[in-house]
């Protein structure tokens, strides 16, 4: 059933077993899980309604007090379905490394294992709609597109494969199960302000909830899941302040912090690849199959992520026909045209002598407008990083209010020295393996000297970790059960758990989470407790 809030009475409380916040990939997966559990009545909470309003948009907006990052109203969307309305369907499993304890990686290490997690992905993959039958199996899939993988220093990289969903719009795809279950109420336009807990926050007592412009209310349930994602959990728990002033399971301030990213250079580094060398074929974009796609994309090996103080990365090979020289004559065209002094002339100088072609196509696409004189096909291999957990980067409460007179959340996002290696030390390696096995040229400028982040670069959008998972509250927010420390009723779905963010996309993850999660809640309440 789904149901409008703003029909609802003034006051009017709504009672369920457990109540979901935000109806994104994490919170309607764990509804639906729920659900199968006879004898559950799931209530799941969703801000907007089935589709884009600037009103409800307008709530996620919130000032960038860091790095520039893209504005926090565009970053996520607040409807039906979440940010899985404007995905790219890119789906990768964490990995083993991942959940182990680097000692160069400070705050590195999960209360579980991969095995933990593992099982969870399968059941994970029909609601992103990939393939089912081995869909990470990088060989199997090979020999079935009739692909021939590159032989990469195993030491330094491993082929993976990035699954492609369609991708899924969870909202679209699940609104006709969700208004089906009949213990599923799924409640629209339903903004939570507070949560409400006992004199000494240890339990949840109830939530406080208001539409625009429209009816105040509140939800009793026996055990809560915070879905809304890794900036608005953390905004939450904040907000929720009534009894312990710091806010929600931030006694030991660390809601909001560690947040993280992945950064994509785009591109790390171009290929002019030997033309008797057909390799790419299985890199240069996904394969779509009967049901999702493949996508081969390479990765640090876990033995290099175990070897050297860098973190985790992968690299999608896109092909373009803007060449370094073509690049770079743009680049001294459109400086000169505003009477500024091209960065890096020298390295702009060295790529049109070296590669006149691009510089060619340039000068004819100016004078003519009709783009590339010479055909060449190249490919500019995308890098996406792990940052490293990082404190100092953080989301935090700012003076300024929304609509409904709470407090915005402010983006103060750090990157560090380290992060800044890995890129340097991920492009040299690659460049280093073309070379090796005579795959093609390479151009690219993260390996000189003075080499800095790029005035821009790509963002995941994927909020990370601002409510980590930990063995105790000093060192996060969350148990290995996704429970908030503390409060014996309160859980988190949501990809701000995660402790490290890997290289992977998070949807994956985030889906396999919650249903481990609603496994973990069903245990709860068949034994009677919250």
């Amino acid at each position: 059933m789904i149901l409008n809030a703003k029909g609802l009475t003034d006051g009017a409380v709504l009672e369920a077993d457990i109540c979901i916040v935000g109806a994104g990939p994490a919170g309607i997966t764990a509804a639906l899980e729920l659900a199968k559990a006879s004898g559950l009545k799931i209530l799941l909470l969703e801000s907007g309604g089935t589709y884009l309003e600037d009103e409800t948009q307008d709530l996620y907006a919130g000032p960038n007090l860091g790095r520039p990052y893209e504005p926090l109203d565009q970053a996520r969307l607040r409807f039906l379905g979440g940010s899985s309305n404007h995905w790219a369907g890119n789906c990768m499993r964490l990995t083993p490394v991942d959940f182990e304890e680097r000692d160069w990686m400070p705050g590195s290490g999960w209360p579980i294992s991969y095995d933990d997690i593992a099982p969870y992905y399968d059941l994970a993959a029909p609601y992103v709609q990939i393939q089912e039958d081995r869909p990470f199996d990088f060989s199997y899939w090979a020999r079935k597109i009739e692909g021939q993988p590159v032989d990469w220093n195993p030491d330094i990289f491993e082929n993976t494969v990035s699954c492609s969903s369609p991708p899924t719009p969870f909202g679209i795809e699940y609104e006709q199960d969700l208004e089906r279950a009949a213990n599923i109420s799924v409640v629209l336009y339903a903004n939570v302000l507070e949560i409400e807990t006992n004199e000494t926050a240890s339990e949840v007592t109830g939530l406080r909830v208001v539409c625009i412009d429209g009816p105040r209310f509140r939800v009793r349930a026996k055990s809560y899941v915070l879905a809304q994602g890794g900036i608005e959990v953390a905004r939450l728990l904040l907000l929720s302040d009534r009894v312990i002033p710091q806010g929600l399971g931030n006694a030991q301030d660390q809601v909001g912090r560690y947040f993280t990213d992945h950064v994509g250079i785009r591109p790390a580094l171009w290929i002019w690849p030997d033309q008797k060398v057909d390799r790419f074929k299985l890199y240069e974009g996904p394969t779509y199959l009967d049901v999702g796609g493949f996508w081969g994309t390479v990765a640090s090996s876990n033995d290099l992520r175990r070897r050297e103080s860098i973190g985790g990365f992968t690299f999608y090979f896109m092909q373009t026909s803007n060449s370094p020289g073509y690049r770079s004559a743009q680049t001294i065209v459109r400086s000169l045209k505003k009477g500024d002094f091209p960065p890096y002339l020298s390295s702009h100088v060295m790529n049109i002598f070296s590669d006149l072609d691009g510089m060619t196509n340039k000068v004819y696409d100016v004078v003519t407008d009709k783009g590339a004189l010479i055909d060449r096909s190249w490919l500019a291999p995308w890098l996406n990083i792990e940052c490293v957990p990082n404190p100092d980067s953080r989301v935090r409460l700012v003076d300024e209010q929304d609509r409904l007179g709470q407090r915005r959340i402010g983006m103060d996002w750090k990157l560090t020295e380290q992060d800044l290696n890995t890129v340097k030390r991920a492009t040299e390696l690659m460049a280093q393996e073309i070379g090796r096995m005579g795959l093609g040229r390479v151009w690219t400028e993260a390996l000189r000297d003075d080499y800095d982040w790029p005035g821009s670069f790509g963002l995941g959008k994927h909020a990370c970790s601002t409510t980590r998972m930990s063995e105790t509250p000093k060192t996060g927010v969350v148990d290995r059960n996704c429970r908030v420390h503390g409060v014996a009723n309160l859980f988190v779905a949501s990809s701000s758990v995660f402790r490290t963010s890997s290289f992977a996309q998070p949807t994956l993850s985030i889906v396999a989470f919650s249903i481990r999660l609603a496994d973990h809640l069903k245990q709860l309440h068949k034994a009677g407790q919250p």
